[in-house]
């Protein structure tokens, strides 16, 4: 769910300013029910839709050894104060190079009907191997 005052909170972390991210009665003027969140809005979505995948496969992060590499955003309607998403997390690619795993995760964020809100493509890369510790992503073997 798309909450206002999460919407105000990030607004103001990101210092976005479009009217219609502001003020309702802006967003109302282009024919919105509540305010329009800015397109990185999804992205505190997506981690939370990410390590729940990484979780349903047994992979465990080690988020002070992994490093957000790229992100691509597409958006395709409005993030608006109200709607309700839903998320599907797939594993795009994987490959490892030089003793670093480099995942690429889709995240595909849809609406109650089934439309496509945003996509968004993540690519995170996390030191391989486990013998010291200092892994980015565990196997999902243990």
């Amino acid at each position: 769910m798309v909450e206002r005052e999460k919407v105000r909170e990030h607004v103001r972390s990101v210092q976005a300013t479009h009217p219609a991210s502001l003020s309702e009665a802006a967003a109302a003027e282009l024919g919105y029910d509540g305010l329009i969140a800015p397109p990185t809005y999804s992205a505190s979505f997506g981690v939370i839709a990410e390590t729940a995948m990484f979780n349903a496969a047994g992979v465990d992060l080690h988020t002070a050894q992994i490093v957000h590499v790229d992100q691509v955003v597409k958006t395709f309607q409005p993030l608006v104060v109200g709607m309700e998403l839903f998320a599907d997390v797939t594993v795009e690619s994987l490959r490892k190079a030089h003793g670093t795993d480099v995942i690429l995760i889709k995240l595909v964020i849809t609406d109650p009907k089934g439309d496509v809100v945003q996509e968004t493509y993540t690519t995170l890369a996390g030191r391989s191997g486990e013998e010291d510790g200092e892994a980015g992503f565990s196997d999902g073997t243990a």
